[in-house]
């Protein structure tokens, strides 16, 4: 409920300050939902410092949601999406992890490429979410 209102009262504030066509954008600019399960251990850190730069520079324009895979929070979101397995990160974005990004089929799990343990390692970049979001924003 006090989501609604929030929401609810952000519209009004941004049609009566900006106008009805861009009070609405701004709050479809946060249409970008991303939710992020995450192992908060010491190799994660850098990554995780990474995923918050990305997220302050595209602010009010993606809702990030954060998901500890040790905590209450994390096991909950783990059981909702089915994951049965041990994973240090993985990023839903509106819903789903897969992606077509720039000609190739990106899954954001596991550390980028090329940081943290090897095994861990995903086939995806900082690069690639960034440009997923920003098209996404469009």
């Amino acid at each position: 409920m006090k989501r609604f209102i929030f929401v609810t009262m952000l519209v009004v504030l941004c049609a009566s300050l900006l106008g009805p066509e861009i009070g609405e954008k701004c709050v479809a600019d946060q249409s970008v939902t991303l939710e992020i399960l995450f192992m908060n251990h010491g190799p994660m850190q850098p990554t995780i410092r990474g995923l918050k730069s990305l997220i302050q520079r595209h602010a009010g324009k993606i809702r990030p949601l954060w998901f500890d895979f040790d905590q209450k929070t994390g096991k909950e979101f783990m059981n909702k999406k089915g994951i049965r397995e041990h994973i240090p990160l993985l990023i839903y974005i509106n819903g789903t992890h897969t992606f077509d990004v720039k000609g190739k089929r990106v899954t954001f799990m596991g550390f980028p490429s090329g940081e943290g343990p090897y095994q861990f390692q995903g086939k995806w970049t900082f690069q690639d979410l960034e440009e997923l979001i920003v098209s996404m924003n469009r």
